[in-house]
């Protein structure tokens, strides 16, 4: 089920825990309060901008919050949400920097982190692969899931894209 939607079923949070139990949410407050830091982390990973990264997070719980009753895996769901948004936002930012509209408006020196600068020089498909194993802690079968690509896509995605951040960072 990768959408993790069914009927009538309690939701249940499959992610990681320090102790290996899997909690039950009781919750929608629950998976936000446990999820929305991280999920931030990963949108701006993938993004690189803090408000456009909430905005995302936002957008992607409230649409888990519209199908709550229906998730059997709200986390993954969130997750799989966030990618999507941040993919979206990407497309929308090379689509206007094709098209000459209103630039995009990189984040202040203050704000720079290196590693997301040097993120920034992979390709798409590298960045993502790498946010998402890296920032997400995901395993290549769910980043081929929330990607919607093989897993072997995934594998050499990540190879690639270490090898051309070790070049980057070398520079």
């Amino acid at each position: 089920m990768a959408s993790g939607v069914s009927e009538g079923s309690q939701p249940i949070w499959h992610g990681p825990t320090t102790t290996g139990e899997i909690p039950r949410l009781t919750s929608f407050d629950d998976l936000y309060r446990d999820e929305y830091g991280p999920m931030v982390r990963l949108a701006r990973g993938l993004v690189d901008v803090q408000e456009i990264a909430e905005e995302i997070v936002q957008d992607a719980f409230a649409r888990v919050y519209e199908r709550w009753s229906r998730l059997d895996h709200p986390g993954g769901y969130l997750r799989t949400a966030v990618v999507n948004g941040a993919r979206s936002e990407l497309r929308k930012r090379e689509v206007r920097r094709r098209i000459g509209l209103r630039p995009f408006i990189p984040p202040q020196p203050e704000d720079q982190d290196y590693l997301l600068d040097a993120l920034d020089q992979l390709s798409p498909r590298q960045k993502t692969v790498l946010v998402l194993k890296f920032y997400a802690d995901m395993t290549e079968k769910e980043i081929a899931q929330a990607m919607g690509v093989r897993p072997g896509t995934v594998k050499s995605a990540t190879s690639r894209g270490l090898a051309e951040l070790r070049k980057v960072v070398d520079q």
